[in-house]
């Protein structure tokens, strides 16, 4: 009897707490413009420009390695991220222009280009991806987005479903977006190939930066691979900050990974 009443309660408590919030119980709001939501995540980390410092934690089977690293960004197109931590790997860097996407190895002083293809390899042997890291492709140019609501942990939540169109440049068949409901806010991506589960990123540590819901900390898990992950926080962002054009060319990339 003490277990029935606490679950009454409980029943009695969220309904009270939906229609405070001014949504009766099993009524859902208004679904928010499928466009205005695709620009909200592909601006959300980007901006005129940006600067960054990040730290990222890979785990896998056969060993874990930690990275420090800078990056950069400058209008549509133009993005460098430069490890500066451990030694060895210091100087290595991925630079990406409207030209192209190029990785660059410091000890043999050699600029690679990364060809469309190679987009979903890993990048640095993380469980990230090129595209994860440079963002080449555009929601709202590459895929067709359905929106709905969702609970996830208790709490309602806007569930995008994304697929891409026929020419795009991905791999993936489906991406599913589960975002803030107020802010939308990225908390969970889970990423599909011919319906099968592939990996899932977790969002997290949001905070504000220029008026916007930022997470500043991402960990993609992939499928199969239990215990196995890529963490990647930001200890800085700043956006909108003075930014020379040089370093998105080859001689500036040179100075800036030394």
């Amino acid at each position: 009897m003490r277990f029935q009443t606490a679950v009454i309660a409980i029943v009695a408590a969220a309904a009270v707490t939906l229609l405070a919030s001014g949504v009766a119980a099993g009524e859902q709001p208004d679904l928010p413009a499928v466009e205005e939501v695709e620009a909200h995540l592909d601006d959300l980390y980007r901006a005129d420009s940006s600067r960054a410092e990040m730290t990222m934690r890979i785990v896998t089977e056969r060993r874990t390695r930690e990275l420090e690293m800078e990056a950069y960004t400058k209008g549509e197109h133009n993005a460098v991220f430069v490890i500066r931590s451990p030694a060895r790997e210091a100087g290595t860097a991925t630079l990406r222009t409207e030209d192209g996407l190029w990785n660059y190895a410091p000890r043999a002083d050699r600029l690679v280009r990364i060809p469309t293809g190679m987009l979903s390899d890993d990048w640095m042997g993380s469980h990230l991806t090129n595209d994860d890291l440079v963002q080449e492709t555009q929601y709202a140019d590459d895929y067709d987005i359905e929106l709905s609501w969702a609970e996830h942990e208790g709490q309602r939540v806007l569930r995008a479903v994304m697929t891409p169109g026929e020419d795009a440049p991905v791999v993936f068949t489906r991406i599913e977006y589960l975002l803030d409901a107020e802010h939308w806010t990225p908390m969970q991506g889970q990423y599909f190939e011919d319906d099968d589960l592939v990996r899932t990123m977790e969002f997290s540590n949001v905070r504000e930066v220029d008026g916007r819901q930022v997470p500043h900390q991402m960990e993609v898990r992939p499928e199969g691979k239990p215990g196995e992950y890529t963490r990647m926080e930001y200890t800085s962002l700043e956006f909108n900050v003075d930014i020379d054009d040089n370093i998105f060319t080859s001689r500036g990339l040179r100075r800036l990974a030394r």
